[in-house]
């Protein structure tokens, strides 16, 4: 586990730096992008971002509102949506993420995601800082990888069903924000670092809340860590 750890964040520190030659860094440029449901009873939503900062929450009428903000013209979004069946496949990809930028990049999506629609998201972040607010949205499961950087993902809202969230840490910070009243069980396996945690209790390497097993629905978190902090508070 420590070898295909180090392995990974060599990886990601070869991609952030980047290969080839050198990309000039030019004018920032906004992108706003609207994705109606269309047929869609639920969707996949699959984001895949290379480095920048990505900041993601709920309160739209439609499947998806973004803006995304980018000063590199091979790291344009590639974004794409069918609807199989009564499945909706979003997938939102930055561009091309070789090369090495001259200059000061800025690369920042703010995505906006109906709250009415059942989501099943999948998140690729390589390296930054992610806010992710999932209050409010109706989400069924949940997958981050995690490269370098900070990421806050905010779980404290009501939740509709049972929720199984995988987290794959990298190298930073992780500050996760979970509800008191609804039953909460994190498995941390693995990591170099430290693991903080107030009002939760602890049995080895899993917490959980005193509404653990006492109500209708609960929320499954398991963290495989890397080299940093996690942060576990009830909200």
């Amino acid at each position: 586990m420590r070898c295909k750890r180090v392995l990974k964040i060599l990886l990601i520190t070869i991609i952030v730096v980047g290969i080839g030659a050198c990309v000039e860094v030019g004018e920032l440029k906004e992108e706003t992008h609207t994705i109606q449901l269309g047929e869609a009873e639920s969707v996949e939503l699959e984001l895949h971002m290379g480095a920048g900062e990505l900041r993601l929450q709920g309160g739209v009428g439609e499947l998806m509102e973004g803006t995304f903000l980018y000063n590199v013209d091979r790291w344009k979004p590639e974004i794409d949506y069918y609807v199989s069946g009564n499945r909706g496949i979003l997938k939102i990809r930055q561009g091309k993420k070789s090369g090495i930028p001259v200059g000061k990049t800025r690369n920042k999506w703010d995505i906006n995601l109906s709250n009415d629609v059942p989501l099943d998201i999948e998140i690729n972040f390589g390296a930054g800082e992610g806010k992710l607010d999932f209050r409010g949205l109706t989400l069924c499961s949940l997958d981050i990888d995690m490269g370098v950087g900070n990421l806050i993902v905010d779980l404290s809202g009501e939740q509709r069903q049972n929720l199984d969230v995988n987290i794959d840490g990298g190298v930073g910070s992780d500050t996760l924000y979970l509800p008191e009243n609804i039953g909460v069980r994190v498995h941390v396996d693995g990591g170099i670092g430290s693991i903080r945690t107030k009002g939760m209790n602890r049995d080895g390497k899993v917490y959980t809340n005193d509404a653990y097993g006492k109500t209708d629905v609960s929320i499954d978190i398991k963290i495989d860590a890397g080299v940093g902090s996690i942060d576990l508070k009830l909200k």
